[in-house]
């Protein structure tokens, strides 16, 4: 913004505020907004500062400075950009980083000033992966208990997997002095080793229980 900018500026000030724009004020404005133009969101700015309600704590006639020019003229702009951020089309040729950078500045300060329309990113849609959708379906069911030492596996799972059944044996405790297994725990030897089979008076007792 140069003096003459700011002093086009300073008389839209003067039109709310009926101040007295001088030669040192436009100068000051100047160096405050240099890096910022004289453009419709300038003169936007000063608009929305005066039609604004009035902030707690503020009180008497309203005077605008330089900083409220910046922040109304930074609102005025991230409205048109929106919410979310805008979707970027790469161009057809592969960029470079320095290259996706500057198209993309370029892309948000043409949305930013009007020239170009915010096109938001897109929702995800869909469910999920139908492999997800049944592991799902387990979710929240109660495991039953099961303090052997093999994990506790559905049936029909152990069928899909050629998994065998638990020996009926395991049902009961092994009546065999020196082992004493618990029911569902396999059979130990003497030495506390895992026996491939119960003993044969624990599958006795399996089979009077039956």
């Amino acid at each position: 913004m140069t003096p003459d900018d700011a002093a086009r500026l300073l008389a839209a000030c003067a039109a709310f505020d009926n101040r007295q724009p001088s030669e040192i004020a436009k100068q000051a404005w100047a160096a405050a907004l240099r890096d910022l133009p004289l453009d419709s969101d300038t003169f936007d700015a000063v608009a929305r500062f005066y039609s604004a309600p009035a902030q707690p704590g503020e009180s008497g006639r309203r005077w605008i400075e330089p900083h409220h020019v910046r922040t109304w003229r930074t609102k005025i702009r991230d409205e048109r950009l929106g919410a979310t951020i805008p979707a970027y089309e790469p161009p057809a040729q592969p960029e470079t980083g320095s290259e996706f950078t500057r198209r993309r500045r370029a892309q948000l300060t043409a949305i930013a000033d009007g020239r170009e329309t915010a096109i938001p990113v897109g929702s995800l849609t869909g469910g999920p992966h139908p492999s997800v959708a049944r592991a799902l379906t387990t979710v929240g069911r109660p495991i039953p208990e099961d303090d052997g030492e093999q994990p506790y596996m559905p049936a029909d799972f152990r069928e899909r997997v050629g998994m065998e059944a638990r020996p009926p044996e395991l049902s009961v405790p092994c009546p065999k002095a020196g082992c004493k297994a618990p029911a569902r725990q396999p059979c130990k030897t003497p030495h506390g080793r895992r026996r491939q089979q119960a003993h044969q008076a624990r599958i006795d007792a399996a089979g009077d229980q039956q």
